[in-house]
């Protein structure tokens, strides 16, 4: 006679916690329920990161916590200190499709490395603008979390492009991983979304990778 399997019940409890978040919110945010928690600094994290597809969903941790100023890490990746380090330490390759994002990383420029005339940066902890007379981009950092289970902190970040020419925006989901000093950072872009007027594209999966002309490493 077949047996039916055994499950820890550890794993019975994952599987129902999985269950109830399919049936309130029409979807599984993570398949990944031992990871270490996600800190959520920005309430864009579950906008953004409910528009990824399953395949990068799995990534995400199962639990949460919830960032308050008032008890920020004594560490280098922590929020408050998320606008300095992108400005001097994020390398600018992820804006660049095709050939010209495989460049080596330690030829790539940062903000801090390209200052432009009438240029102006606005560092506000977990906010970077960068604004000049043709355009504004924005950095915000959505969450804290370790995307491979390395044991090392990794940065979820929306970034944002508005031009001051035309009606035109463009946003791009990042994965900055390894959040180390002394070390320049490499983002990778995860979805994207390109609007001129009211006109938007959004771009996942297969059609981000025909979008940017290569094959983002998740």
């Amino acid at each position: 006679m077949n047996r039916l399997p055994h499950f820890p019940k550890h794993t019975i409890a994952t599987m129902f916690l999985c269950l109830l978040a399919f049936c309130t919110t029409g979807c599984v945010r993570s398949l990944n329920p031992f990871a270490t928690p996600a800190m959520v600094v920005n309430s864009e994290y579950y906008t953004e990161t409910d528009r990824l597809p399953d395949e990068l969903k799995r990534y995400l941790p199962y639990a949460v916590d919830y960032y308050t100023p008032d008890n920020d890490l004594n560490k280098y990746h922590a929020p408050k200190n998320f606008s300095n380090v992108v400005f001097n330490a994020l390398s600018l390759n992820f804006l660049w499709t095709g050939a010209r994002h495989e460049q080596p990383l330690n030829n790539a420029s940062t903000y801090a490395a390209m200052p432009s005339t009438g240029q102006t940066a606005t560092l506000d902890q977990t906010e970077m603008a960068i604004i000049n007379e043709f355009s504004k981009e924005t950095f915000t950092l959505l969450a804290i979390l370790d995307w491979d289970n390395t044991g090392t902190p990794d940065w979820l970040v929306l970034y944002t492009y508005s031009s001051h020419m035309q009606p035109e925006t463009s946003k791009r989901l990042l994965l900055v991983r390894d959040i180390l000093p002394n070390k320049l950072l490499a983002a990778t872009v995860l979805s994207a979304e390109e609007c001129f007027g009211n006109n938007c594209q959004t771009y996942s999966g297969k059609e981000l990778v025909e979008f940017l002309d290569y094959e983002p490493q998740y």
